[in-house]
């Protein structure tokens, strides 16, 4: 609160005026920022799963532009909360078209927020975009005593040091696909208590 007032060139004390706590300010906050994220309405036929998709791209989107919420909103019930209610509705409605019951469509949204949020927090520590193992992963991989890990050994030698690089933007694609493909409704679905 007293780093808001300062910002704000203010008293601490004259914010309490306006808003009861700093829960208040951070719920604010959340639906102040969560309400940019536009998700494009689906297009006549748009599966669920691209429906997952682009409301994922949005959610990303906004925390980027705001990577300081991110580790706000995983540690902070009341504000996890308010972001569900403010950018949950595409990823439900997503998956209530997939035909999940409700506790699986909760349990679903709930993994793709969390490797959402997750995702974010590992991406605002670089500035570049990438984050390049190669070299060091090679390097130590191929001091491993023989037969230590050989698939690892055989996947990293393949695709070389270039390969090995970590680029967040097909990185994030890759793991939406992971996620989004592990989704999908069984013809049996019983509901979890």
């Amino acid at each position: 609160m007293r780093r808001l007032a300062a910002a704000l060139g203010v008293n601490p004390m004259s914010i309490y005026h306006h808003l009861p706590d700093k829960a208040a300010v951070l719920s604010g906050l959340v639906e102040a920022v969560f309400s940019q994220m536009h998700v494009t309405a689906p297009a006549d036929g748009a599966s669920w799963q691209d429906r997952v998709k682009d409301a994922a791209h949005s959610y990303r989107r906004v925390l980027r532009a705001h990577p300081n919420l991110a580790l706000q909103i995983v540690s902070d019930p009341a504000a996890v909360a308010e972001a569900v209610v403010v950018a949950g509705e595409p990823f439900y409605a997503a998956l209530e078209q997939a035909g999940l019951p409700p506790r699986a469509i909760f349990e679903a949204v709930n993994v793709v927020v969390d490797f959402i949020h997750g995702f974010m927090l590992g991406e605002a520590s670089s500035a570049s975009g990438t984050f390049d193992i190669g070299p060091d992963l090679l390097k130590r991989v191929r001091a491993l005593p023989p037969e230590t890990a050989p698939t690892l050994t055989r996947v990293a030698e393949a695709l070389g040091e270039v390969g090995l690089r970590y680029e967040f933007d097909s990185a994030f694609e890759a793991g939406l696909n992971v996620l989004v493909m592990g989704i999908e409704p069984s013809p049996v679905t019983t509901e979890i208590p």
